[in-house]
Formats: C-alpha cells, structure tokens, sequence
C-alpha cells in the first residue's frame, strides 16, 4: 500500500510543483511523530521477564552482523510464558554451533530477557541507543533449551534461505571463501563471514565502500542490465521499454537484498531519475536527491540517523555540486583526458563531501583514497559482473573450472593489492577528532572553497577565510581547556581493573591483567584517548594490595575483597569495579559507585 502511495505521489509531483513544499510539510510531521515515540516509548513488558527465566516464542525478521561467538538476530516478541506480546522486538545471540535461522523462522527458548545495554566507559559507542533506533527493546541470549519452527513457504524465508544456500553453494564449488565473501558483500549484502583483516585493509585506503553494496554497486548492476537490454531499443518505444524492463529488474534486485537501507536509496534516486527522463523532463539530480531522501524520512524517519544514509548523500552532492569548478579548471580536448580529470575529480569530489562526517564518526581519513579508488573501481565492475556471472552458474549447477579460477584469481589480486596499499602508514590519519560544532565548520569551509575556486570573487573569499580563522580560534581554546586537564579514571571491564591517571595531556594507565591489552585499547581506552585528545600514553602492571585500599581518600574493591566496618565508616566513596561479581554486595557500605551499573568513575584532580 505504502508503495502505490508512493507512485501516486510521485506522479503528482511531475505535474504539480507544489507538491514539494507538500512532501516537505509531511516530512516535518513525520519528523514531530518520530519525536513523539522516542519521547514516549511504548510499554515494555513486566519486571518479571527481565528478573527470571521464561518461555519466550520469537520471530525472526532480520539478520544482523554476528560477533565472535554469536549469531545475532533481531526479531519480533510473540508470546512470553504463552502470554501474547505485541509491539516489542528484542535483539537475539544465538550461538554459532546451533543451526541458523532465517526470516520468518519461529523460534522457543527459555531466556532471560534484558535491557538494551550501556555505554560503561567514556565515548564508547553506544549500541543501546543504535539498537533503540532500530525499534529493539530488549536483548536476550540463547541458551540451552529451544527450539524452532521453520517457515519455508514464506518469501521472505525462501529469500533469506536463498541468500545463505548462494554462499555456501560457492564455496563447494571451488570459489575461495574471499570470493565468495566478495560475492555475498557485493551483490547480497551480506558481510557476516568476511575476514576483519581484509575490511581493515580496505577501510585504511579509502574504498571499504566496495565491500557493502552502495550507489556504486546499484548503478553498476542497473547499467548492466541496461546494456543487455539493448535489442529492446529497435521495437516500438523501446527507449522507454527498456528503462522500465531495467527498473523493474533493479527493484527485483532490491527485494532479493531485503530491502536494505543502502539498496533502496540509489534504486530510489535511480528511478526518480529515470522517471523524469520517461515524462520527457529535464533531469536534475540536486531534485533527485533531494526527493528521494525525504520519500525515505517519511517512512523510515531513523535513517536520519544513519551514518550510511549521511554518508551516501553527502557523497553524492558533492560530487555533484563540485563537478562544474573541475570542467570549468580543466579544459582538457581528448576524451580520454576528459574521463580522467572527471574520474580524479569524482573521487576527490566524493572524499571532501564525507570527510567531515567520517572523520567525525570513525576518528580517521585515509591519503589513499587516489590510489585505492584508481584500481578498485574499474575491478568492482569487473568483480560485480563477475560476481553475477557466478551466482548464475550456481543457480544452473553448471560449473566451470576455468572461470572459477579467473574469478578467484581477480579477487586474490584486489585484496593483495589493499594489503599492499595499506602498508604505507604515513598515508593514514588515525586518532582524529572534531566536535559537532568542528564539523559544522569543516562543512561550511567546503562549501564555500567551492565558489572561491570557480568565481574567485572576494565576497566568497572573506567568509572562507573567515570560516577557516573561527575553526582554528575553536580548535585552539578546546586544545588548552583539554591540555590543562587533569584526572583519574576507573574504567570498567569485566573480570579486570584499569584505572587511568590523567595530567595535561598524558595518561598512565594501570592494569591488574595485561595479557589483552591491544583489546582494551581498542575497546576501552581509544575512545577516551581519542575524544580527549591524549597524546602521550603508557602502561603499568598494577599490584593489587591485599586489602584493595588504594591509599586515598576513594577505595576501589578489586576481586569481592571486604572491607572492615571502621575502614567503611571513614571513606566518602566506595568503587565496586569490573572484577568483582555483579552482585557483590558490601554491608554498611559508604557511598557506593559500581561501574557495571553505572559505568566508568571519573574523579577530577586539582
């Protein structure tokens, strides 16, 4: 219903221009009542599932990236203890030795259901309020008993069993498992089983955009349809013939990839765009863009805050809003020496448009983006088309050695060219990180380096600078409130004790247990050093005393150590860190901070 309406709408706005100020209107309401559900959330179940154990009936409706020793899905509540549920989705770790599920499946276990977690250290991410937005209420973890109930006649269960059965159907064929995670990255979406090390080496060069399907990979696969449909141009009205052959095929692709956020956004701009080419309008991609985003926002307002979303726009309008300051510089009289400046100046059009936003996000930028994209986009075709050319064989069972082995032998090349690449450590910016209001400035300074380059006129020239002065002023007087910073830091991990001495801008870090330390890093520590912009660190064992006293005025309780009545009685705070058991108790207990309730204990210094 919500896609007729969406057509109905569409075709208004060709011959009503005012319906964009109507889509916009609809947007802000739709906006107000997004605002209105996270203001008031609704009822989550009684305390009672959440205390104990109970029967809980779930229904799978996506799958979600696994971690180390789960599969995690997120599905819907039906039923807890035979008591019906509605409205409430829980995020679901099934162990990996168990046998998947797929969309649709119906499965029982007996589970504990818990709140969306807390960000216990500073900066961590916070994946409660991620999963919030993607409307899960609870976690809950697989244990013992269960067991499932397969939906096999629903399509979006075929689909889903389709996409698992293509990856290892691949593999038992002689593809590599890098090609065939190539492959289901591509062309399904799907990077559970990918190597972190290969997506670590395309995210240091700038193109792990190759490796999730992006605007690159749908226009690629909708130009390749396009190009095998070209007999349909000599029948009568075959323009228009085969744009909608190619549009429905692209759809299709979309609904086999389950609609995923990514897929829908460049197949939406892709038919908006031809839509106006099939009415004989002009195109005009800012309009393009620009509609199809708020068609998204009205029916799945989160996308808002989606970083792919941030990203796939900004890219796209900047590469778009920088396009004519390059033909106008360069005049170059061949057409492979225009293709080339277009190309370079795509990427580096595409790299200043997300580079605010990245940066602000994943705290790092890449000076390789050049040489990544220069071979990693003209191979992504390759791997596409050859991609689908694999998945077609499969679907036939018919095999070919030789192709396999050219197949695997183009992905072995691209992937030991990103290792190679990612080598030149110099070339990688790490640890950068910009405030809101940073970001903001950073944007702005684009913008306007724009029309400074294409008009060179002194009234764009005064603000550029002027944008450029304000950042370094706010740069400046955040460096120095931070420098002059001075703090001691009990993070919380499980099973462990870390405790962070800051000054100025060096922090000691003490440590009960060493033996993971890149992991702490990593996880812990590098969000606090990163946004607090630490730039000296070290490493110390610490000893824990026998009694936990650390001879101050606040005791930290290492490994459910007690404490005597008189030592309690003297001390204003209590920490209770990640080394003791949950539920460790102290009697006649003093103030007490337990940082896996309330997370990490930050204690200023004069």
């Amino acid at each position: 219903m919500g896609f007729l309406l969406f057509f109905a709408f569409l075709m208004l706005g060709l011959f009503w221009k005012r319906f964009y100020s109507l889509l916009i209107f609809l947007l802000f309401i739709r906006l107000g009542s997004l605002l209105a559900q996270i203001q008031n959330p609704p009822p989550l179940l009684p305390d009672l599932y959440l205390s104990q154990e109970s029967w809980i009936q779930l229904e799978v409706k996506e799958v979600f990236n696994p971690s180390e020793k789960f599969q995690k899905y997120k599905a819907r509540i039906l039923s807890a203890d035979s008591l019906p549920v509605s409205n409430q989705q829980v995020l679901l770790y099934w162990k990996k030795e168990n046998p998947p599920l797929f969309t649709k499946d119906k499965v029982w276990l007996k589970t504990k259901l818990q709140p969306l977690p807390k960000p216990l250290n500073p900066y961590q991410f916070d994946y409660g309020k991620y999963l919030k937005r993607q409307k899960i209420q609870y976690v809950c973890f697989q244990k013992d008993e269960f067991y499932i109930e397969t939906n096999s006649s629903h399509w979006q269960h075929k689909l889903s069993y389709f996409k698992k059965s293509i990856y290892q159907d691949l593999v038992k064929s002689g593809y590599t498992k890098n090609s065939a995670d190539i492959i289901a990255a591509m062309l399904l979406g799907d990077r559970a089983e990918m190597d972190e090390e290969i997506v670590d080496n395309y995210r240091k060069t700038g193109v792990v955009h190759v490796l999730s399907i992006s605007g690159l990979h749908i226009m690629i696969v909708y130009t390749i349809f396009y190009l095998l449909l070209f007999p349909i141009r000599y029948l009568k009205k075959g323009k228009h013939i085969r744009i909608i052959v190619s549009l429905t095929l692209i759809w299709s692709y979309v609904i086999l990839v389950g609609f995923q956020p990514p897929v829908l956004r460049s197949a939406l701009m892709i038919l908006i765009y031809q839509i106006t080419v099939l009415f004989n309008r002009k195109p005009n991609v800012y309009h393009t863009l620009a509609l199809s985003a708020i068609i998204l926002l009205l029916f799945h307002t989160n996308y808002l805050f989606d970083v792919g979303f941030q990203l796939s726009y900004s890219a796209i309008f900047f590469i778009v809003f920088f396009h004519p300051v390059y033909q106008k510089i360069f005049r170059p009289k061949t057409k492979f020496a225009r293709n080339c400046i277009g190309f370079l100046g795509t990427c580096i059009s595409a790299q200043l448009g997300t580079f605010p936003i990245a940066t602000y996000y994943f705290h790092q930028t890449t000076g390789l983006f050049l040489a990544g994209n220069l071979v990693m986009v003209f191979a992504s075709n390759l791997m596409i088309a050859g991609g689908m050319i694999s998945i077609g064989l499969n679907c036939f069972n018919l095999e070919f050695p030789f192709w396999i082995s050219i197949f695997n032998g183009l992905i072995q090349f691209c992937n030991d060219y990103m290792e190679w690449l990612s080598q030149f450590d110099l070339l990688i910016f790490e640890g950068i990180s910009f405030s809101v209001m940073e970001t903001f400035w950073i944007l702005g300074i684009i913008i306007l380096f724009k029309f400074v380059l294409e008009t060179k006129n002194f009234k764009y020239i005064f603000p550029f600078l002027s944008c450029i002065f304000l950042f370094q002023i706010q740069r400046y007087a955040q460096n120095q409130k931070l420098d002059k910073k001075k703090e001691i830091v009990v993070f919380h991990q499980t099973k462990n004790t870390i405790i962070g001495v800051r000054k100025n801008s060096h922090l000691s870090i003490y440590i009960r247990n060493l033996e993971d330390t890149v992991r702490i890093h990593r996880y812990i520590l590098q969000p606090y050093i990163i946004r607090e912009r630490i730039k000296t660190w070290n490493y110390f064992p610490l000893e824990t005393p026998s009694d936990s006293v650390l001879k101050s005025k606040i005791v930290v309780i290492q490994d459910n150590s007690l404490l005597n009545e008189l030592e309690l009685k003297h001390l204003p705070e209590i920490i209770i860190d990640g080394s003791n058991y949950p539920n460790f108790e102290l009697e006649n207990s003093a103030k007490v901070w337990r940082t896996h309730q309330s997370g990490a204990k930050v204690i200023p210094l004069p």
